[in-house]
């Protein structure tokens, strides 16, 4: 099984709308993916930590509803692949991991609550972040509710794949 980790960047305290950057890692069987950087000590700079989480979330729940695809997390650099009941997950042309879709959503899960708990009541202002949907209007992301939203709607999801 897979293990994830969300990890935001020490001495950001002041960040009350979200914003903040952080690492995703991934650790399978068979390698790792990070979103730190090897020239640095520290990791380098990070990537906006929530929108990462909310768009792995989305994505993998998306790809467990229907079964098969894929869906690759820009942020992360890995793309996950589900064929009958194995999700593999890839960073380039290494296989980092291919389990069971439902050990894949209990890990994503866990991890993605861990950081929940633990970051989302520091969150005092409303986020000013936008996304364009489907229909090509703009609406405002605030971060407060919506990780919450992909949590519930990806805990949905992983319940379904075990009855």
């Amino acid at each position: 099984m897979p293990e994830f980790a969300f990890t935001p960047l020490a001495g950001q305290e002041d960040v009350l709308d979200g914003m903040f950057l952080g690492h995703i890692d991934i650790t399978g069987k068979s390698g790792s993916a990070t979103t730190r950087s090897p020239r640095d000590p520290d990791g380098g700079m990070g990537i906006l930590l929530l929108p990462a989480v909310v768009d792995l979330l989305d994505g993998v729940a998306g790809l467990l509803r229907r079964g098969r695809g894929r869906f690759t997390c820009s942020d992360a650099g890995v793309t996950f692949r589900q064929k009958e009941r194995v999700l593999m997950i890839r960073r380039m042309f290494t296989v980092l991991d291919d389990s069971s879709p439902q050990a894949v959503a209990e890990s994503l899960g866990t991890a993605a609550q861990r950081l929940s708990d633990s970051h989302l009541s520091g969150i005092k202002a409303p986020t000013e972040d936008t996304t364009v949907t489907e229909d090509g209007t703009i609406e405002y992301v605030d971060y407060r509710y919506r990780l919450p939203e992909a949590i519930a709607a990806f805990q949905d999801v992983r319940r379904s794949l075990t009855g």
